[in-house]
């Protein structure tokens, strides 16, 4: 019998799945989350859905330079896909797109560029966010 001792916690492993069509961006957010005990992952846009059907991201953050149409249509399916909050990376606001990409399903847009910081501050209080609502559900 081969045993090992494990350095992995028994509690449920919270994945962050970068969506992004830049090859390097991700890079600059995976050592924050990895900080705070997260597991991240990056893919494209054309791989995303069955990624997150695969591994059931906890939070999913979308940096993607995709024309505004075919963002409303990826963003309304990922919607489908999961349960867990979507964060959308935006160059600029444009008031009648942004209220298109809320009715699709994201929970929050940020403008470009986020810092890394920043950007696990809010996906930090999504997460507590969730698990408040989880815990209370008569909220």
């Amino acid at each position: 019998m081969l045993t090992w001792k494990s350095k992995l916690s028994p509690t449920t492993v919270q994945v962050v799945l970068f969506i992004s069509d830049q090859a390097d961006t991700h890079l600059l957010w995976e050592t924050p989350f990895q900080e705070k005990g997260f597991t991240t992952v990056h893919e494209t846009h054309e791989n995303a859905l069955n990624t997150c059907r695969v591994i059931d991201p906890a939070l999913i953050v979308i940096d993607t330079h995709l024309p505004h149409p075919k963002r409303l249509e990826f963003c309304a399916k990922l919607r489908e896909a999961v349960s867990g909050p979507i964060l959308l990376l935006v160059p600029d606001y444009i008031s009648s797109q942004m209220a298109d990409i809320y009715n699709t399903g994201i929970d929050e847009c940020l403008l470009k560029p986020v810092s890394p910081a920043f950007l696990v501050v809010k996906a930090l209080s999504w997460f507590l966010r969730k698990r408040w609502l989880d815990l209370d559900s008569s909220v």
